[in-house]
Parts: structure tokens; C-alpha cells; sequence
């Protein structure tokens, strides 16, 4: 072998350095600690002498650097101020339409508008009892505003997550309380659950969920284990469903609607009393909002074709309740297409069956 053959030093084959190179590294890595530990006390300098953020009124909820405060207008109204870090975002302009009374936090930890990250939902509420209730969602990271909703005196849920096999992330359990409030004096009617998504650009009835498979059948989310909490949340509404397994509660929901049917059944329509419409109402809106309103027109026209005068008044009323609704589209949607059809029959004259 040749001097040129010769092995390196065993330190050289093991990749390790030699003393030489130790002595020319030790200083560069000296001089890079230095200099590190120079910025790390200059960056801590900068930072106690820059200005704190300037946050005024109530915190409402964070995420990270996004901060939502409630800032007082009036003894009566409040408005939303966001900042992200130690800049300041517009304010949530005030609607005088809808002045809000109080924001509270619905939730800052579940993922709302079809994004990876949760969301900042926050509700406002209008003053006096349950009423009224708007909803914002604002993104998480950046604080901007994604949408909001109103609800009228309905009380919501929050954001309950799905399966990632279901076309949105997230949807929230409320009452379509325009047509259905439990506490107007003129309806008197049993709310009835709608369950609301974040659609991309707008609010909307989660339909595949509503939509039941019959017309006996209950809607398939009354069902689902994962809107028992949401049912929960909402008892300060309305009773919830009894807990229990998914047969228990599929027994519950069977009693419920057969006791819904005898009533409309029983019930004395009067023309001059609307609150005699209560049971029939309270029918019709188990069968509209799972989708099957053309068993449930077609039932109560049975039940009460003796006295087809009152049931014109009776259904004439519903339809102008129904057409008051925000999601009237989607409920006729998530009816084929035809409940804007069946409500648009009630206005025409009764014909005499041959």
C-alpha cells in the first residue's frame, strides 16, 4: 500500500472533529451564544417599552392573540371591540334594529365555519326574557367577522361537532321561534328544533339531518349522541327529551308525537280564538320540520274535514306564521319542494269535494 492508501485516523472515520477544527468551532459558537443572548435582552427591552394595548370594557372571550371585549354604549346597549395583538379591529357596528343588552361567550373551542381551527362564537342578547338572540361567529386566528344570525326569543345550543363524514364541521341546536314561540299568546304552540350550520356564506338548516325516512319516524339528529348535550343546553326552553339509550329515547319521541296526534285529533277548532290552533299547529310542525308536510297537511285535512270552515281559518293562520320564517326556502327544500305549495293552497277558496 501506498502512503496515499493509508487510513484516516480513527476520530476522522467516526465523524468526529478533530482538536483543530474544535478550536476554530468553540469560538463561532461562542460568539453566535453571545449574540443570541444580546437580541434575546434586547427583544425584552423593546417589549417592556412598547405601549400596552389600550383594552377597554368587559372581556367576552379569547383565542390566542384575539381578544373580544364588550364595551358599553349605554346603561342598555353594548357593543364588541376585537384586537388581535396590540392592534385594535373595527368595532362590531351597532344595528339600532336590534340594539344588544349583553354579550356573553357561547363557545371559543369548537370549529364552526368549515376552517382546521375553532372559532369565537360569541350571543347577544336584546333584554327581557329569552328574547332576543343574535349569534356572531368570528374566526379564530384573525378575529374577523364571519357571520351572524338572529334568533329571535329562541334560546341555541353551542356548536356541536359532527362526524367528518358529514358535509359541515360543526352545527347548533335552536327553535324556529318566529312561527313556533312557546310563549306567544297567539299560537301557544310547542317549539319545535331546527339544527343550524354555517354554510360558507350563510346560516342554514343542516336538511340531510332533519329529513326523516318516514313520516312516523323522528328527525335523525333526536337520535344522535352527539346532540344529547345540546338538548341539554336547551332546557331553560323547553323540556328536553328524556336521557336514555337511542331505544329509550326513540320510545319517548314515538309517545310524544302519538300524544301530539290525539290532540290535534280532539282539538275544537274556533275561528275567533287562535289559540285554539295550538294543537294543530303543534302537529303540523312535527311533520314540516322533518320534511314530511304533506303527511301532516293531509292528516289534519282528515281529522278535521267536518268542520271545514274553522280548519280554513286554522291553516290560513299557519301559513302566514310559516311564511313569517327566516328558512322558509330551506324548510320547503327540506320538503321536495312542496310546502310552499301546500301554504300557498290555503289561500285559495275551499272547493266542495264532489
Amino acid at each position: 500500500m501506498t502512503g496515499t492508501d493509508d487510513p484516516p485516523p480513527i476520530n476522522q472515520q467516526q465523524g468526529q472533529v478533530s482538536p483543530h477544527q474544535s478550536t476554530i468551532l468553540s469560538p463561532t459558537l461562542m460568539k453566535l451564544a453571545v449574540i443570541g443572548v444580546i437580541l434575546g435582552c434586547a427583544g425584552v427591552v423593546v417589549a417592556l417599552l412598547m405601549p400596552k394595548p389600550n383594552y377597554e370594557g368587559r372581556l367576552v372571550g379569547q383565542i390566542g392573540d384575539v381578544h373580544i371585549y364588550a364595551v358599553p354604549l349605554t346603561s342598555n346597549e353594548e357593543s364588541l371591540v376585537i384586537w388581535r395583538g396590540g392592534r385594535k379591529l373595527d368595532a362590531l357596528p351597532a344595528d339600532p334594529d336590534n340594539p344588544i343588552q349583553q354579550f356573553d361567550l357561547s363557545s371559543s373551542d369548537r370549529q364552526a365555519a368549515g376552517t382546521r381551527h375553532p372559532d369565537l362564537v360569541v350571543d347577544g342578547w336584546s333584554g327581557g326574557m329569552h328574547c332576543c338572540l343574535t349569534r356572531f361567529v368570528f374566526d379564530g386566528p384573525t378575529g374577523a367577522l364571519i357571520g351572524k344570525l338572529s334568533l329571535g326569543g329562541s334560546a341555541a345550543s353551542r356548536f356541536v361537532p359532527l362526524k367528518r363524514t358529514d358535509p359541515y364541521p360543526a352545527a347548533f341546536l335552536a327553535y324556529d321561534d318566529v312561527t313556533l314561540d312557546g310563549q306567544s299568546e297567539i299560537s301557544g304552540a310547542p317549539l319545535a328544533p331546527i339544527l343550524v350550520v354555517w354554510r360558507g356564506k350563510n346560516f342554514g338548516l343542516y336538511l340531510e339531518a332533519m329529513k326523516a325516512t318516514t313520516p312516523d319516524s323522528p328527525p335523525p339528529y333526536l337520535l344522535a349522541i352527539e346532540f344529547e348535550e345540546a338538548q341539554l343546553e336547551l332546557t331553560t326552553t323547553v323540556s328536553a327529551e328524556p336521557a336514555g339509550t337511542r331505544g329509550d329515547i326513540a320510545k319517548a319521541l314515538n309517545q310524544a308525537a302519538q300524544d301530539r296526534l290525539t290532540q290535534m285529533q280532539s282539538a275544537t277548532l274556533n275561528p275567533e280564538d287562535a289559540k285554539s290552533f295550538a294543537p294543530l299547529t303543534g302537529f303540523l310542525n312535527d311533520y314540516v320540520y322533518k320534511g314530511q308536510a304533506e303527511a301532516g297537511f293531509a292528516l289534519v285535512k282528515k281529522a278535521h274535514a267536518t268542520s271545514p270552515e274553522a280548519l280554513s281559518v286554522a291553516l290560513r293562520t299557519y301559513a302566514e306564521q310559516m311564511r313569517q320564517s327566516q328558512w322558509l326556502a330551506d324548510l320547503n327544500g327540506l320538503n321536495d319542494g312542496k310546502l310552499i305549495g301546500l301554504i300557498d293552497q290555503n289561500d285559495r277558496p275551499t272547493e266542495e269535494t264532489p
